[in-house]
C-alpha cells in the first residue's frame, strides 16, 4: 500500500509538470506574438521612412534578432502542447540552446538602443512603436525566458554561441557603413555608432557587450534551473526506505501513463536517476519497478475502455 506522503509526492510532481507545460505554452505565444509584432512593424517603418521594400528592413538586428525569437518559439510550441498532454514539458537540448541564442540576440538590441541610440536619437530609440520593439519586446521576450524551464544548464559553448549572429551582423554592419560607406551603396549608419566611438573599435566593443549579456542571462537561467531542480526533488521524504523508494517508482510509471498514447510514454529517467542516487540505489532497480507500473496502469486503462 503506498502511504499519504508518497502519493502527495507525486501529486505535487504532476500539478508541478503540468504546470511548467502550461507556462511554456502560454510564454511561447507571447514570445511568438511580440517577435511577430517587431518583425511587421519593421518592415512598416522601412516602408514610411525609406520607401525600401521588406527585404531592406533586415539591415536591422532588431529585424533579425525577432525573427531568431520566432522561429525558436515556433520549436518551442509543438513540445509544450504536448507537455500539456503528457504532463510533463521535455525540449530537446538543442531547441533550448538556440531559443537562448535568440533570447540573447533581442536583449542584444535593448541593450544598443539604451547605450547608443539613445543618446544620439532618441526619437529613433523611442520614438512611437520603437519604444515597443526596442524596449518592451524584449523585456517581455527575457521574462518569457526565464519562465520556460527547459531543464538545461547553459555552458560556456553555448555562451559563445549565442554572440554569433550579433558577431556576424557587426562584422557585415562595419563593412556595409565603414569601409562601403551609404555614400557608396552601403548602409546607413543607423546604430550611430560612428558618432560615439572611433570606427576599428566597433567590433570589439560590440562582441563584449554581448558576451556579458549573454553571460548574465545564462548565469541567471542556470540559477533558476538548479533552484527549480532542486525543489521539484524537494517532495520525497529524506527517510524513506529502498521499499518506499521502488513504490515510488511503480507510481512514477502509472502516473507516466495516464499521460498519453503508449507510444509516446517518456522515461523520465532524470527523476528515477535521483532517486536512485539519493537512497543509494542503483537506476535499473528502480526501472522495473517503474515499467511494472507503466503497464499496470496501461491494462487498468484498457480494461476500462
Amino acid at each position: 500500500m503506498i502511504d499519504d506522503k508518497n502519493t502527495h509526492s507525486r501529486e505535487q510532481l504532476t500539478v508541478l509538470l503540468r504546470r511548467r507545460s502550461v507556462i511554456a505554452l502560454c510564454c511561447g505565444i507571447l514570445t511568438l506574438i511580440l517577435a511577430f509584432y517587431g518583425i511587421i512593424e519593421g518592415v512598416n517603418q522601412t516602408w514610411r521612412k525609406l520607401h525600401e521594400n521588406a527585404f531592406f528592413s533586415f539591415i536591422y538586428f532588431t529585424m533579425i534578432s525577432n525573427t531568431l525569437a520566432t522561429l525558436s518559439v515556433s520549436f518551442i510550441l509543438p513540445f509544450a502542447v504536448e507537455g500539456v498532454q503528457k504532463k510533463r514539458f521535455t525540449l530537446p537540448r538543442w531547441v533550448a540552446v538556440f531559443h537562448y541564442i535568440a533570447t540573447v540576440s533581442v536583449v542584444i538590441v535593448m541593450v544598443i538602443v539604451l547605450s547608443v541610440m539613445s543618446w544620439a536619437s532618441p526619437e529613433d530609440a523611442f520614438g512611437g512603436p520603437n519604444l515597443v520593439t526596442h524596449i518592451f519586446c524584449p523585456l517581455l521576450i527575457l521574462v518569457s525566458f526565464f519562465q520556460i524551464e527547459s531543464g538545461h544548464v547553459f555552458t560556456m559553448k553555448d555562451r559563445l554561441l549565442a554572440i554569433i549572429p550579433g558577431g556576424v551582423y557587426m562584422v557585415v554592419y562595419f563593412i556595409e557603413v565603414v569601409l562601403v560607406g551609404e555614400a557608396n551603396g552601403g548602409w546607413p549608419d543607423i546604430y550611430q555608432i560612428r558618432e560615439h566611438m572611433p570606427s576599428a573599435l566597433a567590433i570589439p566593443a560590440f562582441l563584449l557587450t554581448a558576451f556579458g549579456v549573454s553571460m548574465l542571462i545564462a548565469l541567471l537561467s542556470n540559477y533558476l534551473t538548479k533552484k527549480r531542480t532542486k525543489k521539484m526533488y524537494s517532495f520525497w521524504r529524506e527517510d524513506m526506505d529502498p521499499i518506499e523508494v521502488r513504490i515510488e517508482a511503480f507510481g512514477i510509471g502509472r502516473m507516466a501513463a495516464e499521460s498519453g498514447e503508449e507510444s509516446s510514454i517518456q522515461i523520465p529517467y532524470d527523476i528515477l536517476t535521483y532517486l536512485a542516487q539519493k537512497y543509494d540505489l542503483k537506476t535499473e532497480d528502480l526501472m522495473k519497478p517503474y515499467f511494472k507500473g507503466l503497464l499496470a496502469e496501461i491494462e487498468d486503462r484498457n480494461r476500462k475502455k
